[in-house]
Formats: C-alpha cells, structure tokens, sequence
C-alpha cells in the first residue's frame, strides 16, 4: 500500500481559505481540519469525494497518491554548472564502462575514415575523459579541445591531461553561448544533450562551429534501452526493468524542459533535417560483465555502487524528498514508492554480496554523425 499524504492544507492554502472556512464549508469542527492537516487522523472515508470535489481534485490526489493538477513544476537542474561540480565521482564512474577501445578505433578508421590530422571539439567534455580516449587513436597532429560549464570538472580534465602524454586546451564555460572564433573538424558531444535540454539548439550550435565537410558526432542514450540494460544474478530480471512510471516522468520532463529521455533515437533524424549529409547510426558495443574472478572486478563493483548511489540506503527523509521530486515529475505515489523499495532491495543485495557479484550492464549509447555541406 502506498503511503497517503493528505493534501488539505495545500490545497486550502491555494483557496487562501483559513482553517474556520473549510471547517464551515465541509460542517465539521475546525479542530478536525487541524487535525487532518497535522496528520494527527484521516478523514472518514464517506467525506473524502465531498471534500475532493470541494477542492475540484480527486480523490487519489486529495490523498497524496498523484500530483495535484497545476502544481509548479521544479525543473531538474541537470542543465546548470551547480549541478554537475558536484558529480564528478559520479561522471568517472560511470565513464569508466562507456567504450572498448577496440571499437572506438573502428569507428576512427573504418566508419569515419579520419586518415589527416584533425581539430577536435568536445561539447559538455566533463573531466575530459573522451579527449584522452581519442587523441592516441587519432592521426599524429591531432588537437582536442574540452568545453564545460562545471569549474570542478574542467580542474579535473587540466590534472587528467598533465597525468598523461596527451595534450589538450580546456574552457570554462557554457558551451551554448561561448563565443567560439574557429571552426573545427570533429565536434563532438557524448552523454551531455539529454541532460542539456533543447537539444536541437544544442545540435544546430554544435554544426555552426564545424568547418564545411567536417563531422559532427553525437553519443547519447535512450533510457528505454537503458532500463532494460542492467541484469543482476540471484535478482528478479523483470523487477530490475520496471519502469515504475519513469514514462509518465520522462515525458513530463520532455514537455515541461525539453529534457529528453529518448534522444539517442531522434538525433539521426534533427541531424538529416538541420542539413548533415551521409547522417548514420551505431550502437556503442560495450557490455559490462562482471564476476568475481575478473582482475578488475573490485573497482568496477565500486564505480557501480557510487553511479547508481548504492553505497548507503537513503534515510527515511532522504527517500521522502525523492518521492516528492518524483510526484512533481509526474509519477503517481504508488511508483514512486515502488522504485524506492526497488533502489533499497537492490542496494542491500549489493551489500551482502558485494564479494561475489554477477552482473551485466548495457547502456545501448547510440552513436550518431554526418558531414556538414
């Protein structure tokens, strides 16, 4: 059963109505409005449609189990520098299982063909963790540059870069208003535009900075593909891929801010209809699988547990505020609360086999570029 969470006082709030009021309107006390509002007790189940058509809700929102209509939105801040020097530990764990060298190489030589050195830009390049993967796959001559909003991030990518022999130029700032004085020949973005919003402006900003015949190369997700992409051994596979009314969030968020859940599958064709020519699609191949007798198998277990906030169950006020974030993105209580339970099963398993863990994880990045005329 989901938790309730009556909702009388917001919504006599937004009446601006005092307690005495709704008390005279309802024929009840004052003191049982106080009561209910201070969660002290429930109203008789006979009242709750009277009072859910006095407030022209119903019933399951009254109850806290859906989001009351018209609610202010709270954008998630995924599009802001705050937000992301703050996650740096998360971004290296997760990077770390993003590409097999291999195919990176096959995509330089055999599907992009870069046979002449080239100028690179990286859109939203984080700790600059596609730089160092590229630069020693690319023709001698080579130059790459990272632009990030997140000071914390762009730190990081100058100390990765002076701990390796690559060489690399670093600016912080937002990509999206920067005022860039060259064009370049690869720009590049991965995982960033789902995060970005608008992510046509992000597409169309990405091509004017691309010389005539250059490449623009986007990687990005479809969390569909992604859901469906972690399997555990001794759990349950369905379990693990319920979505647990992400859907309804998803396409809140899609509508409310343009954050796009599915933007790896229509990059393809924003690329055709902003101009790129010989625009093509490939799926990043890497398949995490893990076991205990891998040699990396501790470190890799490790960078799960920090991407996915696994270390620690959340406290109960901690996992309340989420529920919260949930229902303002569209997601009814009882999935709300789903997911939680789900996140607490998944975290305490991870806990108590933390020595001897199967998993396979696939991401399902899709790799989208074409030619600027």
């Amino acid at each position: 059963m989901a938790k309730l969470q009556l909702r009388i006082g917001d919504l006599r709030k937004r009446k601006k109505m005092a307690q005495k009021e709704l008390a005279d309107a309802l024929g009840i006390a004052v003191q049982t409005v106080s009561k209910w509002e201070n969660d002290v007790c429930m109203p008789d189940i006979s009242m709750l449609p009277d009072i859910a058509a006095f407030f022209q809700v119903t019933v399951d929102e009254l109850l806290g189990l859906r989001p009351l209509p018209g609610e202010e939105y709270i954008p998630v801040k995924s599009g802001e520098k705050d937000y992301w020097d703050a996650r740096l530990d998360y971004l290296k764990a997760c990077r770390r299982s993003f590409w097999n060298e291999d195919y990176l190489q096959f995509l330089v030589d055999k599907v992009w063909k870069i046979k002449e050195p080239v100028r690179i830009l990286d859109c939203g390049c984080g700790f600059g963790y596609m730089g160092m993967l590229l630069l020693p796959l690319l023709p001698e001559g080579s130059s790459y540059t990272g632009i990030d909003f997140s000071e914390n991030m762009i730190e990081a990518a100058q100390k990765a870069f002076r701990e390796t022999s690559c060489q690399g130029t670093f600016i912080c700032d937002d990509f999206r208003t920067h005022p860039f004085h060259r064009q370049f020949d690869l720009v590049i973005s991965q995982a960033a535009m789902r995060h970005a919003g608008n992510a046509e402006e992000f597409l169309k900003k990405m091509i004017s900075l691309t010389k005539s015949g250059g490449m623009v190369a986007v990687i990005d997700v479809n969390r569909e593909f992604e859901s469906d992409g972690f399997y555990v051994d001794g759990m349950d596979y369905r379990e693990l891929c319920d979505r647990n009314g992400f859907q309804k969030m998803w396409q809140k968020e899609l509508l409310y801010q343009d954050r796009d859940y599915a933007v790896g599958m229509r990059l393809p064709v924003m690329m055709v209809k902003a101009g790129l020519l010989s625009v093509d699609v490939r799926m990043n191949d890497r398949v995490s699988f893990v076991y205990p007798e891998k040699e990396d198998y501790a470190e890799t277990v490790d960078d799960l547990l920090t991407e996915k906030q696994w270390r620690k169950a959340a406290s109960a006020e901690e996992e309340e505020q989420q529920i919260q974030g949930f229902l303002n993105h569209g997601m009814d209580r009882k999935d709300a609360e789903g997911y939680c339970r789900k996140q607490r099963k998944i975290q305490t398993f991870m806990e108590e086999n933390r020595n001897d863990l199967r998993y396979l994880q696939f991401r399902g990045l899709l790799v989208s570029y074409g030619w600027k005329k």
